[in-house]
């Protein structure tokens, strides 16, 4: 997915045409043990019950121009076989019913790509974890976030899920609005977690002029305004810059 004049930071998830076709899907092929959820743009939810999650499943954003077939799921136990081979007919089947699925006729009569086929990856179980004030002692605490995982993360911890408007997960994201709502969040919580993903989607795309936009845009936007402002306060605050994992621009994944 290319960004160069295109005017990637006006970008804006389909996440209506998204919706539409995970609700489709699972009219079609949901069932007492398959059920979808939808999530935001390409990140949606599939919970198959009773499921084996010891699986090799591969990122879609690491194998770009793979053919799927060469990439399919694969059990890593025999336990996991059964679970195995109902993904992978999920994928055959999603291909079938997307393809001329009006939302992405539509999309491709305009020169868009289709959203035309499901691919599971990162599978789990639903966890169980003790909350920020059980292991630290911290009584109140808030997530900012555009990223849905980020979010379910946060419940589990125990911390208040802060929505801003604007907020993409991509390079268009509304920096001003997070960094403001993680400094209003700081005068009620003993800890703020202000996540941005902009550059790491950069980074998936392979785009260096466009990753070094969003990490000029995080500094600019971001880290200079929380230091100014949490300079006023009285409290000492403490603030940490952290990645969560490297995302080379010559690779487009995550690990080398």
């Amino acid at each position: 997915m290319k960004t160069k004049n295109k005017k990637p930071f006006r970008r804006t998830y389909f996440n209506q045409e998204a919706t539409e076709l995970i609700h489709f899907l699972n009219e079609k092929l949901g069932s007492e043990t398959i059920r979808f959820y939808p999530g935001v743009s390409y990140r949606h939810l599939l919970i198959i019950k009773n499921g084996v999650k010891n699986l090799k499943c591969t990122p879609p954003h690491d194998v770009t121009g793979t053919p799927f077939r060469d990439v399919l799921i694969q059990s890593k136990t025999v336990e996991a076989k059964e679970t195995a081979d109902v993904l992978n007919q999920l994928i055959l089947k999603s291909q079938q019913l997307l393809e001329n699925h009006p939302v992405n006729i539509k999309r491709k009569s305009i020169g868009k790509d289709p959203a035309n086929s499901i691919w599971p990856w990162s599978p789990g179980y639903k966890p169980a974890m003790p909350t920020l004030k059980e292991m630290f002692g911290i009584e109140k605490s808030a997530v900012i976030s555009a990223v849905d995982l980020l979010h379910g993360i946060g419940v589990y911890a125990g911390m208040e899920v802060i929505h801003v408007e604007g907020a993409t997960g991509l390079y268009d994201t509304n920096y001003e609005g997070k960094a403001k709502a993680a400094i209003e969040a700081l005068k009620t919580n003993d800890l703020v977690y202000l996540h941005i993903e902009a550059s790491d989607e950069a980074g998936h795309e392979g785009d260096v002029e466009l990753k070094t936009k969003t990490i000029e845009y995080l500094d600019n936007r971001v880290v200079k305004y929380i230091i100014e402002e949490t300079g006023k306060m009285k409290e000492p605050v403490a603030i940490a810059i952290l990645p969560d994992h490297p995302t080379p621009c010559a690779l487009k994944n995550t690990y080398p």
